[in-house]
C-alpha cells in the first residue's frame, strides 16, 4: 500500500530554510528599534545618575532606573509584538533573537535598579559590568543572522567594558553614556536604514 504521508521534496525543506534565515535577517533588522529605544532611554539614565553623583539633581537613583526599566519594556513590548506580525517566519531563531535582548534588557535594569539604585554595587564598577552583558548579547546575535556589525560591536563593547573595569572612575556613567549613543543608537539608526533601502530595492 502506499505511503499516505506526503513525503517532503528537498526543495520544499531549501525554501523554509530560506524563510527561517530570511526571517532571522528580518528581526535582526527590525531589533535596530530595540537597540535604538534601549540606547537612548539607558544613555539617558546613566547621564542623570552621573548628575545625581555629581550632586546636580536631587532626584532618587532608584527613580530613574525604575522609570527606566518600566519605559524600557513597555516599548520593547510594542515594538516585539509589532516585528513577531511583520516576520516572515515565527521560527524559532526569531524567538531565540528576542529572548537574547529581552534577557539584555533585564540584566542591565537590574544591575542599574538594584546595583545602582539601592548600591548593591559600586557605582563606578557597575557600568563596566553592563558593557560586558551588551557585548555578550551583541555577540550571541551575530551567531544567529550572521550580522558581521554585530561581532564588531561585540569586540568594542567588552573591549570598553574591560577598560571600564580596570580603570573605574566617577565619570563611568558618562563615559558608557557616550557608549551607548555611539555603539547601539547609531548602529541601530544604519540597520534600520539598510532595512528600509533593502525593501524599497
Amino acid at each position: 500500500m502506499p505511503d499516505p504521508t506526503p513525503t517532503a521534496r528537498p526543495e520544499d525543506d531549501l525554501a523554509f530554510i530560506r524563510r527561517v534565515m530570511e526571517g532571522a535577517r528580518e528581526t535582526a533588522s527590525d531589533g535596530s528599534g530595540h537597540l535604538i529605544l534601549w540606547g537612548c532611554l539607558l544613555a539617558t539614565a546613566q547621564t542623570l545618575t552621573y548628575l545625581v553623583r555629581q550632586g546636580e539633581m536631587a532626584v532618587s537613583v532608584t527613580v530613574i532606573w525604575a522609570v527606566t526599566v518600566g519605559v524600557g519594556f513597555a516599548g520593547s513590548s510594542l515594538l516585539g509584538n509589532r516585528n513577531l506580525k511583520r516576520a516572515p517566519v515565527n521560527s524559532l531563531v526569531n524567538r531565540i533573537l528576542s529572548s537574547i535582548w529581552i534577557g539584555c534588557g533585564l540584566s542591565l535594569s537590574l544591575i542599574g535598579f538594584l546595583g545602582q539604585g539601592f548600591g548593591a554595587l559600586p557605582h563606578q564598577v557597575a557600568p563596566g559590568i553592563e558593557a560586558v552583558v551588551i557585548g555578550t548579547s551583541f555577540f550571541a546575535s551575530a551567531m544567529l543572522p550572521n550580522h558581521a556589525i554585530y561581532w564588531l560591536l561585540a569586540a568594542a563593547w567588552w573591549t570598553l567594558g574591560g577598560a571600564l573595569l580596570v580603570r573605574p572612575s566617577p565619570v563611568s556613567n558618562l563615559v558608557i553614556a557616550c557608549g551607548l549613543v555611539l555603539l547601539m543608537v547609531l548602529p541601530g539608526v544604519v540597520l534600520r536604514a539598510r532595512r528600509r533601502v533593502h525593501l524599497v530595492a
